[in-house]
Order: C-alpha cells, then sequence, then structure tokens
C-alpha cells in the first residue's frame, strides 16, 4: 500500500523525535544518533530531520490525489499527478543525504545555526522517477538556464521578508541527470511527513539543501535564481570576503565503532566508520591512532553505491595502554582528500576537517 500516514506520523511531536537527538525546534530538527551512523542503511526513524518551516499539512488522501505544477518556462503550466508520475518507470537509488551544516559546533569561533555534531547526515534507499522524465512532460524554452522548485512549506524567514515558500534551483546539467530523482519511497515505504511527504526531489551528492521537500511546482527559469535560500543563505562566506553557493558535499570521514572518551578493554579492537565525497567514488581511507603521527590503509567494505557513504574498517591490536587518539582521513577517485582543518565560514557550512575522537586502553583483568 502506498500510503501509511496516520495522525501519528503528521503530528509535529511524532516518535521519531525521541529517537532522534535534538538540536532546534519551531520546526524540530534533530541528528542520527551515534549508534545509527555505524550502519550503512539509516532507518527511517533515525534519519536526520531538518526543516525551515514547520511540516504543510497533508493528509494520506491529499497525499494521494498530490499534483506538481510543471512550467517549460512559456507560462503553460501542465499538472502532473502523483499516481501518473508512480506509473512512469521507477528509478531506485541510494543516497547519502547530508545537511550543510553538519558539524557546525567544531568550528572555533562558534557561527549561529543549528550547532549540529556528526548526525546531520543519513543514508536511504530512494525511489520515484528520474526527474528528467518528468521534464519531457513540458517544452523546455531555448533560454531556460536553471529549473526551479518550490516546496508546499511556508513560513516568514526573517522579520523584515514576508511570507515565502521554501525554494531552491538546479542547474539543467545536474536537473537532467537521470539519478537526480523525484522520490516517492524512502527504503522501501512511503516518504515520512518529516522527509517531504508525499513527494521531494533528491539531488545525489549535493548537500540536503537542494533536496526540496514536499514538492508542488517545477518551473524552468531564465536567469539564476537568487532567493533566500540561495542567494543569502547557503552561501560560503570566507573571513576574507569571496563567497561562493554550496553544491556537491565535501568528501569527509569520522570514525562510528566508538565514542569519544569511551573506555576500551585491549585486545584486538575493530575500528570502524564511515566516508562519503559527494558525486565521486571513495579511493581510500585511512586511519591514525595516534594523533595523526602514522597512518594505516582501511579495507572499504559493504556497498560501493556512487552516492552513498562507504563503509571502511580496520583491525587494531593497541601497543600501549591508556590514551588514542583516532582519526580517519578520506580519498576519493578525483584526488580531493580530507582537509586536516575545515575551513572557518561566516554561516558553518561544509565543515569537513579530520574529526579526532579519544579513547582511552586499559588492561584485560580476565
Amino acid at each position: 500500500m502506498f500510503c501509511k500516514c496516520t495522525k501519528e506520523t503528521t503530528d509535529q511531536v511524532s516518535i521519531f523525535n525521541d529517537a532522534l537527538k535534538q538540536v532546534g525546534d519551531k520546526p524540530f530538527v534533530g541528528e542520527t544518533p551515534q549508534n545509527a551512523l555505524d550502519s550503512w542503511i539509516t532507518p527511517n526513524a533515525l534519519f536526520y530531520v531538518r526543516s525551515h518551516f514547520e511540516y504543510p499539512d497533508i493528509s494520506c488522501s491529499d497525499g494521494l490525489n498530490w499534483s506538481i505544477s510543471l512550467d517549460g518556462g512559456d507560462g503553460h503550466i501542465k499538472k502532473i499527478k502523483l499516481m501518473e508520475l508512480i506509473k512512469m518507470p521507477k528509478k531506485t537509488i541510494a543516497v547519502t543525504m547530508e545537511c550543510a551544516g553538519n558539524n557546525r559546533n567544531d568550528l572555533d569561533p562558534k557561527v549561529s545555526g543549528n550547532q549540529f555534531d556528526s548526525g546531520a547526515i543519513s543514508n536511504a534507499i530512494w525511489s520515484g522517477v528520474s526527474l528528467s522524465d518528468v521534464l519531457k512532460q513540458v517544452n523546455l524554452t531555448s533560454d531556460s538556464v536553471e529549473i526551479l522548485f518550490e516546496g508546499a512549506d511556508r513560513g516568514r524567514l526573517e522579520s523584515e521578508y514576508d511570507q515565502s515558500s521554501y525554494l531552491r534551483s538546479l542547474p539543467l546539467e545536474i536537473a537532467n541527470d537521470p539519478d537526480t530523482i523525484l522520490a516517492y519511497q524512502m527504503n522501501g515505504e512511503s516518504l515520512p511527513i518529516e522527509h517531504g511527504f508525499p513527494i521531494r526531489l533528491v539531488v545525489p551528492g549535493w548537500y540536503g539543501m537542494a533536496s526540496v521537500k514536499w514538492l508542488n511546482s517545477i518551473k524552468a527559469i531564465k536567469k539564476p535564481f537568487s532567493g533566500y535560500f540561495q542567494g543569502k543563505k547557503y552561501i560560503v562566506k570566507y573571513k576574507n570576503g569571496k563567497e561562493h553557493p554550496l553544491t556537491e558535499m565535501q568528501i569527509k570521514s569520522f570514525v562510528t565503532s566508538h565514542n569519544h572518551g569511551q573506555d576500551v578493554v585491549n585486545g584486538p579492537i575493530a575500528l570502524r566508520g564511515l566516508a562519503w565525497a559527494g558525486r565521486a567514488a571513495v579511493k581510500s581511507v585511512e586511519v591514525s591512532v595516534d594523533e595523526g603521527e602514522t597512518w594505516e590503509t582501511a579495507s572499504l567494505n559493504g556497498p560501493n553505491d556512487t552516492y552513498s557513504w562507504q563503509k571502511w574498517s580496520l583491525d587494531w591490536i593497541p601497543e600501549d595502554l591508556g590514551h588514542h587518539t583516532l582519526i580517519s582521513k578520506a580519498t576519493d577517485f578525483n584526488g580531493n582528500q580530507q582537509p586536516i582543518e575545515s575551513v572557518w565560514n561566516e554561516l558553518g557550512y561544509a565543515v569537513n576537517g579530520l574529526k579526532p575522537l579519544c579513547i582511552n586502553i586499559s588492561k584485560n583483568v580476565s
């Protein structure tokens, strides 16, 4: 059955709030907990949640009757219903989604915004229809440069702004990529309301702000979009005054098998973690157990889908008791290597520096 939503799934204070680490409210913002980051697939209830406005009021019947407005840029609007999309060729793809502000809490000096640690990232199997197939339903004007997407969520951005919906655009190249999809399923189930029910855009390899939820409008535009969520927010602004818009996720990795400050009994220790690189594939992961003095190449294991994170592991037998600092460092097939330190920026985006984790090795008394 396509729709499984109930009052509980549409309630703003639903059960998933208790499973996630809350970092914001009105609307609710929550991170995936540490123990769920050690798994390749993130269960829907543990997938991080980030929205800008309260969820739109969408019932099951509303979802089943949902339609999207398509405008090829000439002003002629075509309505395409969700049930029509479901009948089109289905595209299923594993995609890791990361909030642009993930690890913002690591920056020094601190910046404003939700103070995420490492949990504003999750991985799911998304199913839907290629956006490129949907765009064929209309004739794009020859002078179109981008495709603009609008969500059904609305709110006031700041006191000096009027009410607005969530709007983002994509260049034609990315919009026409067959891997860019309009998703109506997440891990084999209909989308939860917090993740965009009944349909959302999923842009593989880009930060999560690009994957517009509760999608109700698609329009070709003749000049680059510069709305609030693309011209004021989601811009990386450096200390030297230079800036650029956020697009692809940056290469990154971290240790997931242990918690910071954990006491571990001496003996063979299995180190595990995750690495990802936006629209590139992870080539290698190196691991240090001595604060970066020496490095050893980890094994890459599990699925190696292009757009999803890569699991890695390393078997380690400590030579000394006491304090050890664990660090992972990833490299992708384009030659990009995870930087030692994150580059500070005004809004705290694309934080991808090395993430040290400290553990204490104690003697095995058995």
